[in-house]
């Protein structure tokens, strides 16, 4: 676990975690870069077989943070340039060896600005960004997958992509080639005291939903706490051919307090519930 001050004076407290599954290795990566110019937070899966799928992952990590470090600054037009400069990485380092020339990634990516009071935020593939704030959880990024297609064409339910047969086809990725362009906010968003950000490879999502982030965070004190309490839940209900699962954690003031339910809440559905029995 990890914090630093913004210059607002907030205090962001972020953690990792990656397991390697039931795989024979790990190709997903995490990272991230604080400063007093701004933070960046990024995860990674990569793709294209032992020796490419590792090697996407972590050019990613490596090209974006340092490309943001250079240039922390949260504008459409430098986020869309820093995504390019990654993809640009992973398409070079396909033609430096054989076992090379598949390789590809889906990224999620988070950045804050000096006083960290606004966030923007980046994908490519389904590797995903999720807010909670006040007990609310909210998916930002979209799945660039063939499931999600299905979703938007009203041919299958949202609820239906964690188990369907090609939930893990994609269609856009770092390295996969002309597709669809990276895209970031028009202009940044704020962020409230209290917000926890989770980024996550499928291989975590696809396990733990999104009520269960929220209920995690309830009772965790840290945000480490909670990756390793969303992990016993991956652990238990794993298969022997478990994904990859990794995810970053980041939390802004302390989300566990305000995502508690409010105990003024709490008294009025008793009373409610007592009318009720009363008549």
């Amino acid at each position: 676990m990890n914090t630093y001050l913004a210059g607002s004076g907030v205090r962001i407290e972020f953690a990792t975690l990656s397991g390697q599954g039931g795989r024979e290795y790990n190709e997903d990566a995490c990272g991230y870069w604080t400063s007093e110019g701004g933070a960046c937070f990024i995860v990674c899966d990569g793709a294209g077989g032992h020796g490419g799928g590792d090697v996407a992952s972590e050019t990613a990590v490596r090209t974006l943070l340092s490309a943001y470090s250079s240039a922390p600054e949260l504008s459409q037009q430098n986020i869309e340039r820093i995504i390019t400069q990654t993809d640009v990485a992973i398409r070079y380092g396909q033609q430096l060896a054989g076992g090379l020339r598949k390789m590809s990634a889906t990224v999620a990516a988070l950045f804050f600005d000096a006083a960290a009071q606004k966030a923007q935020w980046s994908n490519l593939g389904d590797t995903r960004l999720y807010l909670i704030r006040k007990r609310q959880c909210r998916q930002l990024t979209k799945d660039h997958s063939v499931v999600q297609t299905f979703v938007d064409a009203g041919v299958i339910a949202e609820s239906e992509i964690r188990n369907h047969a090609k939930r893990n086809l994609l269609f856009a990725a770092l390295g996969m080639g002309d597709g669809v362009p990276p895209a970031a906010l028009e202009t940044a968003f704020d962020i409230d005291d209290g917000d926890a950000f989770l980024l996550c490879t499928d291989g975590f999502w696809e396990v733990v939903l999104e009520e269960e982030m929220v209920e995690q965070l309830i009772r965790s004190d840290s945000a480490e706490e909670w990756l390793l309490a969303m992990e016993q839940l991956i652990s238990a209900r794993g298969t022997p051919l478990q994904d990859n699962y990794s995810a970053l954690a980041v939390w802004v003031g302390r989300p566990n307090e305000v995502t508690m339910p409010w105990p003024d809440q709490d008294v009025a559905n008793l009373v409610a519930e007592a009318s009720q029995d009363a008549v």
